[in-house]
């Protein structure tokens, strides 16, 4: 019923651009949700081959393999659908969105900040009331591998989703959504694409709560949301903004050992709620 509905045309939705509106298809963030459908069968089909029935089908001691791999379902299903539907000018406005000219300054970089500082502040608050001793060391440690992490999550670990749910999911989802409808949607998505990683050995997902993950997805989202419209449509500020928060979560869990526990979660969704209340629900997204 839900995809039904996304894929069915929008009258109510003032906001959608029209082609002549929108004539540059690499900065527009709000489309008729043609193909959204088919984006999702294929991006979870591969993915979840990935991460559920290959480890089953080849056995191996080290799933990360599957795990990296897995996690290109979704710029595959962005590709593969626009090349079916626009043809090769599509595929080429898609990868422009990961162009830097004229994609809202700082701005979208400082909105992401909100969720750095509210997982930092995840592992700062246990540490400053004495609940949990911190091990300057293994943190030293940890601090020291940043710049390879960031780099390696961005090429391959969380920044290659963006092309998919930002570039083209997002903008399908705002054509007939509200903006923070439109998000809530994406992130409960985001986190259900993930679910075959939660029994996968070695992975965040595996030591932490379905429903805590959501909900941080959800928060995230919005976030994200927000740096995706601020930018016009850039992919590269969410790749950045993805993997940064992705390796803050890595040093929160160093510190705290806990991936994603009740404190993060509240307060990634304390920092969405800032940002729905400060542009009424809007979240960057301009009207047509």
């Amino acid at each position: 019923m839900l995809m039904r509905m996304i894929n069915e045309p929008s009258t109510q939705r003032p906001h959608t651009p029209s082609p002549a509106q929108a004539p540059d298809a690499a900065r527009t963030t709000a489309v008729h949700p043609h193909g959204l459908t088919a984006f999702l069968v294929i991006a979870f089909a591969f993915s979840w081959t990935a991460w559920w029935a290959a480890p089953r089908v080849i056995p191996a001691d080290d799933t990360m393999p599957f795990v990296v791999a897995g996690g290109f379902g979704p710029m595959v299903g962005a590709v593969v659908v626009t090349a079916a539907t626009q043809g090769g000018a599509g595929v080429r406005a898609l990868f422009r969105r990961y162009s830097i000219g004229r994609r809202g300054g700082p701005v979208p970089y400082l909105i992401g900040a909100l969720a750095l500082v509210a997982i930092a502040a995840a592992a700062a608050l246990p540490v400053y009331t004495g609940s949990v001793q911190l091990d300057e060391p293994e943190l030293r440690a940890a601090l020291m591998t940043v710049p390879v992490q960031f780099l390696v999550i961005a090429l391959v670990g969380g920044g290659n989703e963006e092309l998919g749910w930002r570039g083209f999911a997002q903008p399908r989802l705002q054509g007939v959504l509200s903006p923070l409808g439109a998000n809530v949607v994406l992130g409960i998505v985001w986190a259900v694409w993930h679910a075959p990683l939660f029994s996968l050995a070695g992975t965040m997902q595996s030591q932490m709560s379905f429903p805590a993950y959501t909900m941080l997805c959800v928060g995230l989202t919005v976030v994200l949301a927000h740096v995706f419209n601020s930018a016009r449509g850039g992919v590269l500020a969410a790749v950045v903004v993805h993997a940064a928060v992705n390796v803050t979560s890595g040093l929160k869990a160093v510190v705290v050992h806990d991936p994603a526990g009740v404190t993060e979660v509240a307060l990634v969704l304390a920092a969405a709620g800032v940002l729905v209340l400060a542009t009424r629900g809007r979240l960057g997204l301009r009207l047509a």
